[in-house]
């Protein structure tokens, strides 16, 4: 098996659910199975929940989209020249951060105040409105202005005024010494042993207040897509201020132990939201785009990735190497990676630490599972080897909002240098067929 998919799935026309089943181990210690009822980590897909609790205290006359972020974070570097519209639509120039580090013997445990005088110290990526880049770090200071303008804290404020509204009983802010009853435990695939899983790592809640600190249900979701322009806890046209009417609409998101999916087809009245207690499971919005299409009666490609191929180790020792990305190629950063024979198979190394094994597809393909990418390795004749692999981009959704990598499609290609002497793969590539995202090569 890739070991990839554990978690929820419930396909719903209009109120009626047809389909809504468990996959897989909520918890792998204790056996527990994921059930329906499930509560996951819902990463960035609590971005949304943030922008209606915005759009309530804009109906309350509290605060308006076009407020500078100044008037509620006085002494915010630029912070005249910065709207909640720009925070909201991510084209800020607010840096991409929503953590800090951690002391697991501090008395002081980090808070959302915390996180914001450190955004409040990362210069800007680009002036305000020049252009848009995805910012967890933008939602933090949404979420500190939803304080400041409803004199609440963030979590209160949004019970009071979105969820219980809403009706929505199982999602809720996630304090860091909260109990979560029915909580879906977050894994991720072993990095080096194929066939076995880790626990992901420790993330700190209080500092993805704002845009991914919710916990819900697969049912609490379908009910918030429900929900979308009605008159319910905000006005029909604010929700259209919001998320400006399409056919169409997805949303995505990623943490540490998670990825998540949910997504409206206005058109064939169809809901769909997966939710994976699994990091490597990058895959969730092509499944979620894929169960959209399939229940407007639209034909999709089954999934071609393979788990029963076997890897010859005198071939694949000649794939072995070290390959330097240029400045942002990959999410690693910017140092070298190398590809080396462990364990009866190829692993994918950033310097002495395994990143993930390479499953083989055939020939000289590989799947990347951390990056849901394909590496592909081919030999040249007289050219020095090179490198390439590629990710499939997001679902075809006119409005998606992305969490943590991989967000939006990059078209460019980047070339990777492959260092140090001898022969080997001459070229790695990959393939499937939609948009092509970044390009990595390798000499």
């Amino acid at each position: 098996a890739l070991d990839l998919f554990q978690g929820v799935v419930l396909i719903a026309r209009g109120e009626r659910v047809v389909l809504e089943k468990g996959y897989g181990f909520a918890n792998v210690e204790l056996g527990v199975r994921n059930t329906p009822t499930q509560v996951f980590r819902i990463a960035s897909l609590s971005k949304p929940f943030t922008e209606v609790a915005l759009g309530r205290l804009v109906e309350e006359k509290k605060l308006d989209l076009s407020d500078p972020l100044s008037r509620y974070v006085p002494q915010f570097p630029k912070g005249d020249s910065i709207t909640l519209e720009m925070l909201r639509t991510h084209r800020a120039g607010i840096a991409n951060l929503n953590s800090i580090p951690y002391d697991e013997e501090s008395g002081r445990p980090n808070t959302l105040d915390s996180l914001v005088r450190r955004i409040a110290r990362e210069p800007l990526a680009f002036a305000p409105g020049a252009k848009r880049r995805y910012s967890n770090g933008g939602y933090a200071l949404l979420a500190y202005v939803i304080e400041k303008a409803s004199g609440r804290p963030y979590e209160d404020y949004l019970r009071q005024s979105v969820l219980d509204p809403l009706g929505l009983r199982d999602t809720r802010h996630e304090s860091d010494p909260m109990v979560v009853r029915g909580r879906a435990y977050g894994y991720t695939v072993s990095p080096e042993e194929r066939g076995a899983l880790v626990v992901a790592p420790f993330q700190q809640m209080a500092t993805k207040t704002g845009g991914g600190s919710l916990v819900s249900t697969a049912r609490d979701l379908h009910r918030f897509l429900r929900a979308m322009y009605g008159d319910n806890a905000i006005r029909a046209a604010t929700w259209r201020t919001l998320f400006p009417p399409d056919s169409v609409y997805g949303f995505q998101g990623r943490c540490p132990g998670f990825n998540v999916y949910m997504g409206r087809d206005f058109t064939h009245d169809v809901d769909v939201v997966v939710l994976c207690n699994n990091y490597a499971a990058g895959m969730v919005g092509d499944v979620g785009a894929d169960f959209l299409a399939l229940a407007r009666g639209a034909a999709v490609e089954p999934p071609r990735w393979r788990a029963d191929v076997q890897i010859d180790s005198l071939k694949a020792a000649a794939f072995a190497g070290t390959y330097r990305p240029p400045a942002g190629a990959l999410p690693y950063g910017d140092g070298p990676v190398s590809v080396r024979w462990h364990r009866g198979g190829l692993v994918l190394y950033l310097d002495t630490t395994p990143a993930d094994v390479l499953i083989p597809q055939g020939g000289d393909a590989f799947l990347v599972r951390s990056l849901w990418s394909e590496m592909r390795f081919a030999s040249g004749a007289g050219a020095p080897p090179t490198g390439r692999f590629w990710r499939p981009s997001p679902p075809a959704l006119r409005h998606i909002r992305a969490g943590r990598w991989p967000q939006q499609a990059d078209a460019s290609r980047h070339p990777l240098t492959r260092t140090g002497a001898g022969s080997g793969p001459a070229a790695l590539a990959g393939t499937r067929q939609t948009t092509i995202a970044p390009t990595r090569s390798g000499r």
